[in-house]
């Protein structure tokens, strides 16, 4: 059994069956609003998590408010949970940040969407990570008979935001980098995600 943190590049394409290529999938997107409390909680925190850069405070200061933003948005249809463990017959490890396809705050169901903290602030580290993660969630998924056509990834450093595809053998990482400051198009950009699964 693999820890995802530990799986690369060359893992992925040998032993999972899945090439990792830099390229677009996300549509134009459009901003949406942040709530009032995340603009003023942002404004406080984004500053003193910068300062420390410990990625304790990022993860808390900037990361997860955001993610509890999408969640709060999305209420009646997603799920957020923090540090959950994720284990597939060849993979496991603990996830930073798991959205799911469920509102059910005690049962990880359905996962979506899985965001992985990059290490020193490189978002090109988390992608093997992320992608490994992905790859247990599309197989928790279809045990659980949910074949979605897609799992989605994003990598973050807190500032920036990188999304992730899976689908079938091709893993999608898109160029475009979001950045905190550009609040309303990764709220955008999660809310588009979201509705993939309402298809």
């Amino acid at each position: 059994m693999q820890i995802f943190s530990q799986v690369s590049f060359q893992d992925l394409e040998q032993v999972y069956q899945v090439e990792v290529k830099a390229q677009e999938f996300l549509p134009e997107l459009a901003a949406l609003a942040a709530p009032e409390w995340l603009v003023a909680y942002l404004a406080v925190n984004a500053k003193s998590a910068a300062q420390t850069r410990s990625e304790k405070a990022i993860s808390e200061d900037l990361i997860a408010p955001v993610l509890r933003a999408v969640q709060v948005g999305h209420a009646s249809e997603v799920g957020l949970f923090s540090g959950e463990p994720l284990t597939d017959g060849e993979l496991t490890g603990v996830c930073d940040f798991i959205l799911t396809g469920s509102p059910d705050a005690y049962l990880l169901k359905a996962p979506l969407l899985v965001v992985v903290e990059a290490k020193k602030q490189e978002l090109s580290g988390g992608i093997a990570q992320c992608v490994a993660e992905m790859v247990a969630a599309r197989h928790l998924n279809e045990r659980a008979g949910l074949p979605f056509g897609a799992m989605y990834g994003c990598v973050t450093t807190g500032n920036q935001w990188q999304f992730l595809r899976l689908r079938g053998p091709l893993a999608q990482a898109d160029p475009r980098v979001f950045y905190l400051s550009e609040l309303g198009l990764v709220l955008g950009a999660f809310g588009w995600i979201i509705g993939q699964f309402r298809r």
